[in-house]
């Protein structure tokens, strides 16, 4: 695992919801590359909940110090479960059940202990439960199956280009790109080659 910190811009953060943010924190979802991954460290998972304004950088910084690599592996299950029912949402197919009974059991660990308040129909976490492994993921699980049940699916999309995730929140419901700074240009550049 390189010790190489994610930077992370406004552009890791199109989705609209954080479930989709998160299930977005790779680099290409269409055609993987060698490093793919977004989320290599507690560090890097700190600073994402930092960066998508779900927590402040005391919480952040708890996040980040929490130790072990089944932490980080939790957090890829959680995001790659989201990534999947979000997935298939947008590309119009029935969601993965085992991956929504995976979340469902992420969260009822969460809440059952306790780790895992409500404010609102959203997951809340006092300052110490930010050091909680177990709370973080369940937070994240919380937050994929509160997007599952609010979400307007005729407005999911998946980028042909990468394969975020993102609402279309545009007027006429046909927005095409994640970014049209990133693939949409990436998308005219190809083009344009192949009319060469």
């Amino acid at each position: 695992m390189t010790s190489t910190q994610t930077k992370w811009v406004e552009e890791h953060f199109i989705g609209g919801h954080p479930a989709l943010d998160l299930a977005n924190a790779v680099f290409n979802r269409r055609v993987p590359e060698p490093d793919n991954e977004l989320l290599k460290s507690a560090r890097d998972v700190g600073n994402w909940f930092k960066a998508s304004g779900l927590a402040g950088a005391r919480k952040a910084e708890a996040v980040a110090g929490i130790g072990g690599e089944p932490f980080v592996e939790r957090i890829h299950a959680i995001r790659e479960a989201s990534a999947r029912i979000f997935g298939s949402i947008a590309a119009k197919e029935p969601p993965a059940t085992e991956a929504l009974g995976f979340l469902f059991g992420c969260a009822a660990s969460g809440l059952a202990g306790g780790a895992v308040g409500l404010n609102g129909t959203r997951p809340d976490l006092a300052l110490a439960r930010w050091r909680d492994p177990e709370a973080v993921t369940a937070l994240l699980a919380m937050l994929s199956i509160e997007g599952y049940f609010t979400l307007p699916r005729e407005r999911l999309r998946s980028c042909p280009r990468c394969g975020w995730l993102f609402l279309d929140t545009s007027r006429g419901g046909k927005r095409r790109w994640c970014s049209m700074r990133t693939c949409g240009n990436r998308e005219k550049v190809s083009r344009h080659r192949e009319h060469e």
